[in-house]
């Protein structure tokens, strides 16, 4: 058993021929039904000539649990490389090197899994669409917020100096002034004893 996301086991479910399912995505990119092959290979074609390594798997039986199909795609896909996508008749899994965990995860949301040529075709616009890149959204809004706090600290020490409130600068005192001023603490000593 090969570790899974996260370093959990991987369960891949006997009635799964792994195989048989890599050699025929090293063969054309595709492990599915006959009448689903050539609508996935135009698929896995479309995806080459957008640079991105796409493999397809279609599942005929339904698996117990939708993380088995992460499973199998993750196996396929430290064996084969690229992306993998499985379908199933219940639910679909992926793995891959070219997209992020999360991509992938909102690329399965609202497949059409009765029609796995449709459903994988989904996936694979919605893995490729624009993104937002929220490393550059946070790192404009921190600017933005040091550029404010700047700004603002500006304004105000600006108000204070035209309302005359910035502390003037402590001048020294002169050497006659701290010399009466030290006479006066030492008559003022002096009168105190008497």
């Amino acid at each position: 058993m090969s570790p899974g996301p996260q370093g959990y086991p991987a369960i891949i479910p006997a009635n799964v021929d792994m195989t048989g399912l890599r050699q025929e995505l090293l063969a054309d990119h595709v492990a599915a039904p006959a009448d689903q092959e050539p609508a996935l290979r135009a698929l896995v074609a479309r995806a080459q000539s957008d640079g991105h390594d796409l493999n397809v798997v279609v599942l005929t039986e339904p698996q117990p649990n939708f993380t088995y199909y992460r499973d199998i795609a993750t196996q396929l896909q430290s064996e084969v490389g690229g992306t993998v996508l499985v379908i199933g008749p219940n639910s679909v899994g992926s793995s891959s090197a070219d997209f992020s965990r999360v991509v992938q995860e909102q690329a399965m949301d609202d497949l059409t899994l009765q029609n796995p040529s449709v459903a994988a075709t989904q996936m694979y616009e919605e893995l490729t669409s624009p993104q937002i890149d929220w490393t550059l959204v946070t790192i404009l809004l921190i600017v933005v917020t040091i550029i404010g706090a700047v700004l603002a600290r500006a304004r105000t020490i600006r108000a204070r100096r035209r309302r005359g409130e910035v502390a003037q600068p402590v001048t020294q005192s002169s050497p006659s002034a701290a010399s009466a001023s030290g006479e006066d603490v030492a008559s003022a000593t002096s009168s105190s004893t008497h």
